[in-house]
């Protein structure tokens, strides 16, 4: 009887062992095949591309071809899920604005996943500022709108990609930091851009990679970038601190990637080096430029605090507000 105990637990130690090899054996040949990096976004999207032009430089440092799946719907349900679903061996990865990390997961009910639970950050590869910008019948000043909001609540309309969207999220937290309420039109995606530069709503916060092809048209214009320092793409546009506001939050768009739980840490270290180093590449920063976003690398630990803070950020203000999904 001692006997037969003795062996079960040599051969479970034994078993452990040559699995904890397995794995070890597994980390130091990755990667091995090809790299899948599901994008819950439409093809031809912000994301879609960033994470294009950056995979292609990527591909040629891991000597692995990366394949980019597009899974959009259901808020970005769909293609999180998939990949939390997936083997946690690096093979399968998720691309995803904070968006996907920071707000559905606690928007949402019945909680479609939780990230914490679910999901090993990488890092946050690259980010783009979020801007508030008006039709041209608007004051060209925040001074004037705000004023004018506070006088009569409600007055001024912003528009959204709808409902819990990240600026529907960000327009209200803009409203609780300066005290203003503005009228919320949500729209179904790109129908809010056209919107606002037909003059049918007064406002939307945006990021300015999207808001930039109108601005550009002068067809909108920009009153404050939400975040300290002003971005390069709107140099003549005052952040929050210049406005008058030094406390608000900022908000601002990051692409996060992340593996399914318990992936390897040599396999997340791998990964983050090697999209790292893709992210020095001056062909790869030149064309990110191109398309007004920022290579902004942050490791699996300070992503994983941004996400934190943004996650508290965005509860605080459905519960204060009682917005409803």
């Amino acid at each position: 009887m001692y006997r037969s105990i003795f062996t079960l637990v040599v051969s479970s130690v034994m078993a452990g062992a040559g699995m904890a090899y397995a794995g070890n054996a597994s980390a130091a040949s990755y990667p091995d095949k090809p790299i899948k990096i599901v994008i819950p976004y439409s093809a031809g999207g912000g994301t879609d591309q960033f994470m294009r032009i950056v995979s292609e430089r990527a591909s040629r440092l891991f000597g692995q071809p990366i394949t980019i799946l597009n899974k959009p719907g259901g808020s970005t349900v769909i293609g999180v899920n998939a990949v939390i679903g997936a083997a946690p061996d690096g093979y399968t990865l998720l691309v995803s604005t904070n968006t996907s990390y920071t707000l559905i997961p606690y928007v949402m009910s019945p909680q479609p996943y939780a990230p914490e639970k679910s999901l090993d950050y990488v890092a946050t590869l690259g980010q783009t500022a979020m801007v508030l910008t008006a039709n041209k019948a608007m004051p060209s000043d925040l001074k004037t709108v705000l004023d004018e909001a506070r006088k009569s609540p409600g007055r001024y309309t912003y528009a959204t990609y709808g409902m819990g969207s990240s600026t529907h999220l960000a327009g209200e937290v803009f409203m609780n930091d300066t005290g203003v309420e503005f009228r919320h039109i949500p729209y179904k995606g790109v129908e809010a851009v056209t919107a606002l530069a037909g003059n049918q709503v007064d406002l939307m916060i945006d990021g300015v990679n999207a808001a930039g092809t109108m601005l550009d048209a002068g067809k909108t214009k920009a009153l404050v970038v939400l975040q300290r320092q002003r971005s390069q793409f709107l140099p003549d546009t005052p952040t929050l601190a210049e406005a008058g506001y030094p406390q608000a939050a900022e908000n601002i768009i990051s692409y996060v990637m992340a593996a399914p739980k318990g992936t390897p840490a040599p396999i997340i270290d791998k990964l983050q080096r090697g999209f790292a180093e893709a992210l020095r590449d001056p062909a790869v920063l030149e064309q990110i430029k191109a398309m007004r976003t920022e290579a902004a690398f942050k490791g699996p630990e300070e992503t994983r605090e941004f996400v934190a803070g943004q996650s508290a950020m965005f509860k605080d203000i459905v519960e204060k507000k009682h917005i409803k999904f």
